[in-house]
């Protein structure tokens, strides 16, 4: 081996092992498959893992989203909208959900800035 070869094998190993770390450090990682994912922040988070713990296990016996509109039900479905309940309880049909039942009907009217907003986005003709 000459003193290049002797030079250049070292150098290939150091670079080889630091590109790794300057991997970890970016915010684009190589996905199996080669997609792409992008992760904004590698902060710590603010919560303990009991805590992290305790909220996983309080999703798995109500997986419910946030807002309560959304069931989580696995599979091929994954998160499914959430349907109103009914009960038959003392002679008469009850809700039992905790959807609310006080939203107002849609209007179909528009206003004039809704109209000129549609006109502009949806040109006629």
């Amino acid at each position: 081996m000459n003193v290049k070869q002797v030079l250049a094998l070292p150098a290939l190993c150091a670079g080889l092992l630091l590109s790794g770390q300057v991997l970890a450090e970016s915010v684009i990682h190589a996905a199996p498959g080669g997609a792409t994912n992008i992760y904004p922040e590698h902060k710590p988070g603010s919560k303990s893992a009991q805590q992290v713990q305790q909220e996983f296990d309080n999703f798995r016996r109500n997986p419910v989203s946030a807002d309560g509109l959304y069931r989580y039900v696995g599979g091929d479905q994954g998160w499914v909208l959430a349907q109103h309940e009914y009960a038959y309880r003392d002679g008469k049909w009850q809700h039992v959900d905790k959807l609310p039942h006080d939203t107002p009907a849609p209007s179909l009217n528009m206003t004039p800035e809704e109209r000129k907003q549609r006109e502009a986005m949806y040109p006629p003709g």
